[in-house]
């Protein structure tokens, strides 16, 4: 097998495997916890105080990384994922409200969401040229697998128990553990160089003053994201909100992670008819597109034609983002740039938490729906226009 097969399978089935494990964490956090007895409120203050951990964690364990010379990208995704497995474990045992499960989904959505960066590098680790893994591909299998996963996921939660989520994660958790064991075998047989030139970069707040334009991109993405994580949170509010039930979400679930499938995948012939910031400036539009869809959605099909949006929103935005801040951004703050654009969509994720549980507790989900459709339209202007004024 030469070398490039053998990179994509691994990096592809890190992904597969990750995304599986996000989708159980993330995706599932709220059919869980409203099945334990908590409030929407209450469950938007848990991934909220989640989401803010996730932010703070992310630079430190980045600044771990760079810093040492025996810890590494894959070491770190080694160890939030050995924790994840052990707060799943307590999650067989504990199914009740209460002060126990509540740090158990901070932890693990903390975990979950500050594991995204360190994925994404790994991909560095693996292929040290940087010209064998075909990153949209791979990165395409995660949502393949985790549409198929969420389908099923919906069923068992339907016809065994709610229990069938921790089971899930259990399993796909040691699965992806021996995976990475296996991985830092391989790679630590050879000494990994690394490129220290990032300690040399600007700073943060030079970072910011000395891109404005493209920061004004990621303030934007802090609105668009709050629409998009409130959707993936409360989806099941969505679909009940239209008549449907555990079984509709999972299927929904799965057909949104499916329609991000063919942007990802295609997205390297995409990109040699269209200019890298005219795809994300229209991927950013679709969001809203999105958004205002699922508003007026009158029946399931109609929220489906708007989560059908994912594939030119999400499916373009992810890949686009990456590759437009590589080039837009000089080589020694390429990592800074993507870590803002994390940044901000978390930040974008925390106000979904937050804001959405308390808007659908005091309202209902329709006028929570119509705030993240207005928020998602201001955004898409705000990051529309640092967009327009980038030269690539």
């Amino acid at each position: 097998m030469n070398i490039t097969k053998k990179l994509n399978i691994e990096y592809f089935s890190l992904q597969s495997l990750f995304w599986m494990v996000y989708c159980l964490v993330v995706g599932f956090s709220v059919t869980y916890l409203l099945a334990a007895g908590y409030t929407n409120t209450e469950i938007g203050y848990i991934l909220a105080s989640a989401n803010i951990f996730a932010v703070i964690l992310q630079p430190i364990l980045a600044q771990i990384t760079d810093q040492s010379k025996r810890i590494n990208a894959l070491t770190i995704f080694m160890s939030t994922l050995s924790i994840i497995l052990i707060c799943s474990i307590g999650l067989l045992f504990i199914s009740v409200r209460s002060f126990v499960l509540s740090m158990i989904y901070v932890v693990i959505n903390m975990l979950a969401n500050a594991s995204i960066a360190f994925i994404t590098s790994i991909q560095f680790i693996l292929d040290k040229e940087g010209k064998h893994i075909h990153f949209g591909v791979c990165r395409a299998g995660g949502s393949l697998f985790y549409a198929l996963l969420s389908s099923l996921i919906g069923i068992l939660i339907e016809r065994v128990s709610i229990k069938s989520i921790p089971i899930a994660l259990c399993i796909i958790t040691v699965i992806i553990l021996t995976l990475c064991q296996y991985l830092y075998k391989t790679t630590s047989q050879t000494p990994v160089v690394k490129d220290h030139t990032i300690d040399t970069s600007h700073t943060f707040s030079q970072f910011i003053r000395l891109y404005p334009k493209f920061m004004l991109v990621c303030l934007g993405m802090i609105f668009v994201y709050y629409a998009h994580a409130f959707m993936t949170n409360y989806t099941l509010l969505v679909v009940r909100n239209v008549g449907g039930n555990h079984r509709e979400m999972g299927y929904l679930v799965a057909f949104m992670a499916m329609m991000e499938l063919p942007g990802m995948f295609f997205f390297h012939h995409i990109t040699k008819r269209f200019k890298l910031s005219t795809l994300l400036a229209f991927s950013i539009v679709m969001y809203s597109f999105k958004s205002i869809i699922v508003y007026f959605a009158p029946s399931l099909f109609w929220v489906y034609v708007g989560f059908a949006f994912q594939a030119v929103s999400f499916g373009l935005y992810i890949p686009a983002s990456v590759q437009y801040a590589s080039k837009l951004i000089s080589s020694s703050d390429t990592v800074k740039a993507q870590m803002m654009f994390n940044f901000m969509q978390t930040i974008g994720m925390v106000f979904a938490s937050l804001i959405g549980g308390i808007l659908i507790d005091t309202y209902d989900i329709q006028f929570a729906l119509l705030i993240s459709a207005i928020v998602s339209v201001l955004g898409s202007c705000i990051s529309i226009s640092g967009i327009q004024t980038i030269i690539e």
